[in-house]
């Protein structure tokens, strides 16, 4: 009688050894399974934001080109493309970049390729800013008083900014024409992240 209550406890229990363990290190992994890294997304907005504070940076020391560079085999047709893709934006933002990298012939036009691309981007940060700057300021708009005062000082410096771009483009498309390559501070290195513009074109 003594030895069978002895044995009761050892028969009730359902579990095998180690189940527990088991069950533990199995929640484990499971676990460490669904921590999920940065989305995509995520790494795209966590580059641009490195690369805008480089340029910001690079833009307070006066620093508009770095990497500067002659391609010697740019002939008067590659350069004279080149200076059209950023200067064109001026009448026409984006449509010239945009055909020639679509056209068959810049497939062998290493340095019209690069211009394209480069132009492009850049056009298309001006463009974005100036959305957002024209949503800003018809948000602030709509407050009295101090929304209306800084909505005016918004409205008056976008002339001043207009030009600045302009004034960028022309100085980029004759620094192309020119024959060189060269990295815009936080652009051209953000291109080479995303595998836009091979690294050894940005030379940055």
């Amino acid at each position: 009688m003594h030895d069978e209550q002895e044995r009761v406890p050892t028969s009730s229990d359902p579990r095998p050894a180690g189940s527990e363990e088991g069950q533990s290190t199995r929640s484990g992994s499971s676990g460490v399974g669904s921590e999920d890294g940065p989305t995509s997304a995520e790494r795209l907005a966590g580059a641009a934001r490195e690369q805008a504070e480089e340029a910001a940076h690079a833009l307070r020391r006066g620093e508009f080109m770095r990497d500067v560079s002659v391609d010697p085999t740019a002939d008067s047709d590659d350069r004279l493309i080149a200076l059209l893709c950023y200067v064109s934006q001026i009448l026409v933002p984006l449509i010239l970049p945009v055909l020639v990298l679509l056209s068959e012939s810049s497939r062998k036009r290493p340095f019209q390729r690069f211009h394209a691309v480069q132009s492009l981007a850049l056009m298309l940060v001006f463009v974005v800013l100036g959305v957002l700057i024209a949503v800003a300021t018809t948000i602030l708009a709509m407050i009295p008083l101090v929304g209306w005062l800084v909505a005016l000082i918004i409205a008056c410096l976008s002339p001043v900014a207009l030009l600045m771009v302009y004034l960028a483009l022309v100085y980029y498309g004759y620094q192309a024409y020119q024959g060189k390559r060269f990295a815009i501070p936080g652009l051209t290195r953000f291109l080479q992240d995303q595998g836009w513009l091979p690294a050894s074109d940005g030379r940055s």
